[in-house]
């Protein structure tokens, strides 16, 4: 190998990297949030993943969004409460939150297909996944619980 193939291959290889070959994207950084601010997710769309569950892609607006963090899903002037189950972020393995700016995917633990929207398709009821576009979901307010009524 002579020296002139050297330092050309070392040009080739600083010119891959200029161009952005082989290299990471940086990490964004974590926004911040006091355990007091709310979260709101906004939902852009649901699909189911065989063996996972059904899951809402979207985008943090504000707040941070924990696993294991009690949640309500707002559809319309509906309120449905649930816990959420997993989170999912492409590029990071086993995520345990979403902040503000972050877009990702949410499964919802306590929420069923028959409590979403629904539509035909081809003879069946399925999700109607229009309906659930731009609805959230947000931290669980106390006024979210229905209360219990009296018996007597």
């Amino acid at each position: 190998m002579t020296a002139s193939s050297v330092v050309s291959a070392g040009n080739r290889t600083d010119k891959v990297r200029q161009m952005g070959l082989f290299s990471r994207k940086p990490e964004t950084a974590a926004v911040n949030v006091g355990p007091a601010g709310p979260f709101v997710f906004r939902i852009d769309d649901v699909f189911t993943i065989t063996g996972k569950g059904r899951m809402f892609t979207g985008t943090v607006e504000s707040g941070r969004v924990d696993a294991g963090t009690p949640a309500s899903l707002v559809i319309g002037d509906r309120v449905l409460t649930a816990q959420i189950g997993r989170l999912e972020v492409r590029g990071r393995r086993k995520p345990v939150a979403l902040n503000a700016g972050e877009s990702g995917a949410i499964g919802l633990d306590g929420v069923v297909t028959d409590d979403l929207p629904l539509t035909v398709y081809g003879g069946q009821m399925i999700v109607d996944t229009a309906a659930l576009k731009g609805a959230l979901i947000r931290s669980r307010l106390e006024s979210d619980f229905t209360p219990p009524t009296r018996g007597d």
